[in-house]
């Protein structure tokens, strides 16, 4: 696809010449055409001059000449053809420029874009770790149980066991408890004859706790 880019002609077919002795005949200004047909001084000024360098596309120079030329009643097809012709001989074909992909890439990654970019995604990443830590400060801690599977226990002692998170506390009947590595927990408590009640509680250093409480009845 090419463009146009306009230059000043050197052939002269006598219609400009025409165009201004007739405008001159009847005593009226440029100025005044130009407001009469709202067309700019400057382009009727070249038709005077056959200069049509200032037309950029043949469309401008087609209605600017046939309405100056109505205008002071000359207008000839043949005349018309003549403003083509010449305009046709000035005009040089240009490659336009066409952006590359890489001239896009560059254009649009702009240092005021990527400034931009890499700001929001601080202020993004700083957002998601306020609303971590508020989640992770005031949700309760995990916590398991996983032993024993029911509340009717045969034997003498009873093994209860689960799993909660790493960095808490966990306590039962107000007792600590170790937690291994993996977070879980197993202890052998001893029962009593009768209901047995056990009060598994775990708590974070911020203060939020979660109570778990089992009633195991030995019967033996």
């Amino acid at each position: 696809m090419v463009g146009v880019r306009s230059q000043k002609g050197g052939q002269h077919t006598g219609i400009g010449a025409r165009l201004a002795s007739t405008r001159m005949s009847y005593r009226v200004s440029l100025e005044h055409v130009s407001k009469e047909l709202r067309i700019p001084i400057s382009q009727l000024a070249a038709l005077e001059a056959e200069d049509y360098s200032v037309f950029s596309a043949e469309l401008y120079a087609r209605g600017a000449y046939t309405a100056y030329a109505q205008y002071l009643g000359i207008y000839s097809a043949k005349d018309l053809r003549s403003v083509l012709r010449s305009l046709s001989t000035v005009r040089t074909r240009v490659p336009l420029k066409m952006l590359t992909p890489d001239r896009l890439f560059d254009r649009l990654l702009s240092p005021r874009l990527v400034i931009g970019i890499v700001v929001a995604c601080v202020a993004i990443l700083v957002g998601v770790y306020i609303v971590w830590q508020v989640q992770s400060f005031w949700k309760l801690p995990a916590l398991t149980i996983t032993s024993p599977s029911t509340h009717i226990i045969d034997d003498s002692t009873v093994v209860i066991a689960g799993k909660t998170e790493p960095n808490v506390r966990l306590t039962i009947n107000d007792e600590q408890v170790l937690l291994k590595p993996d977070s879980t927990f197993s202890v052998a408590i001893p029962l009593h004859k009768g209901m047995n009640p056990f009060r598994i509680e775990v708590s974070t250093a911020s203060g939020r706790e979660r109570t778990k409480t089992l009633f195991l009845l030995r019967e033996k």
